[in-house]
């Protein structure tokens, strides 16, 4: 990628829409890495880009790019257990392919418009695998355990992990989810956060089996957890609730509630409260695995905050963060598309990465290719089956394009 704004550009559009307000047929300037003026109609020096919207850059607020190199996501028609184990196992007999997957994860993350990414890593990456591949990515590294012993080593790993970052990649921290990690490393990994002023994020209520171990002890995650030599009477002393861990993420900087699947309104009404706080909804997974109707919307209404993400290829069929939004527009049209643009840009880029705010001009956009557009009926238009994302900006420079139409290989 070339320093950004190295030339001034300027591009004619069907539409234009940065900071959640559409511009229709207008010409965009593009100088330094930022957008410096909108001008109706076409400038004599524009790039003529066609019937196109250029719009806020595409965040995926929750990967796991480790497994990017899948065929096809791991089958999620049995108890979400049985897929826990099938995910251990793939990683366990693929340890080697770390590397590989991150680089293949971006590179295609590119291709479908994101200009940022929230991705949780395990084992075996490096800051270079993520920076060679080009698109600002925000680590957060995860962290699980029980046991004291395991406690104090992940300790360890986190504090490394947010005081060597560098370069594009931002730090995090991840604890994983209350079935896998104890309640005094959810506390550590904030107070690291909170000393370095990075990001959490948690996987939370993913299921309904999950709230089920938290408050009796009992069921699939009981077994999980014996099956893997972890359980004993001791990890849960007293019944929990989500809202507990809610309690203790509300103290870092900004905290991602991943999934969130099974909240209840007293947890919703929590989040909404912290501004900080942002849940992260991952809709095609949230599907593939049947759960009940997520959330989402009643978050929206109380006030909170709602970013979007894939999760990984081990329960999507690709990364594709336009592919969620067109998602959503086929399961809720009464929905307006500059709600669900937002979600799929704004907040997770505010979630990820606060420094955006103090510049709101930057030039970190996605180019969507459309068909016969209206001012009425844009809005329509934009998440279509036959619109398909068709270009990457990152400060102000192209760093993929698509110019022969067609849409990216799903």
């Amino acid at each position: 990628m070339s320093p950004a704004g190295s030339q001034p550009q300027s591009y004619h559009v069907a539409c234009f829409c940065l900071g959640g307000t559409p511009h229709f047929d207008v010409t965009v300037q593009i100088e330094q890495g930022h957008v410096v003026d909108v001008v109706p109609g076409k400038s004599h020096s524009a790039v003529e880009l066609g019937r196109v919207a250029l719009v806020d850059g595409l965040v995926n607020a929750h990967t796991h790019l480790e497994f990017s190199l899948l065929s096809q996501p791991i089958p999620t028609n049995g108890r979400f257990t049985d897929w826990i184990r099938s995910v251990v196992k793939h990683r366990q007999a693929h340890p080697d392919s770390t590397a590989d997957a991150i680089r293949a994860g971006i590179r295609e993350s590119l291709s479908a418009g994101t200009t940022l990414i929230g991705e949780i890593a395990t084992t075996g990456w490096s800051a270079s695998d993520y920076a060679a591949a080009g698109c600002p990515t925000v680590v957060f590294q995860e962290v699980l355990g029980q046991s004291p012993v395991r406690v104090s080593q992940q300790v360890q790993l986190a504090r490394s992990v947010v005081e060597t970052a560098a370069g594009k990649l931002s730090p995090g921290i991840s604890p994983h989810a209350p079935y896998s990690t104890h309640l005094d490393l959810v506390r550590e990994s904030v107070a690291i956060a909170r000393m370095r002023g990075c990001p959490v994020a948690m996987h939370l209520a993913e299921t309904s089996s999950e709230l089920e171990l938290l408050t009796s002890q009992s069921g699939e995650f009981r077994e999980l957890l014996s099956d893997f030599g972890i359980w004993n009477e001791n990890l849960f002393p007293t019944p929990r609730r989500a809202l507990d861990y809610l309690h203790v993420l509300a103290e870092a900087p900004r905290a991602l509630i991943v999934h969130g699947n099974y909240l209840n309104d007293e947890e919703l009404r929590f989040i909404a409260a912290q501004p900080q706080m942002t849940l992260v909804y991952c809709p095609r997974t949230h599907f593939a695995f049947g759960h009940d109707p997520h959330p989402w919307r009643r978050l929206l209404k109380m006030g909170g905050r709602v970013a979007i993400g894939t999760d990984s290829r081990a329960s999507n069929p690709d990364l594709s963060l336009f592919a969620e939004l067109q998602f959503l527009a086929r399961q809720h049209p009464d929905i307006s598309p500059w709600e669900l643009l937002q979600a799929g840009s704004i907040t997770g880029r505010t979630a990820l990465d606060p420094a955006s705010n103090a510049s709101p001009t930057a030039a970190n956009l996605t180019l969507i290719a459309l068909g016969e557009i209206q001012d009425a009926n844009f809005g329509q238009t934009l998440f279509q089956p036959t619109s398909h994302v068709c270009g990457t900006m990152i400060q102000g420079n192209w760093v993929w394009r698509n110019t022969d139409g067609s849409s990216i290989a799903r």
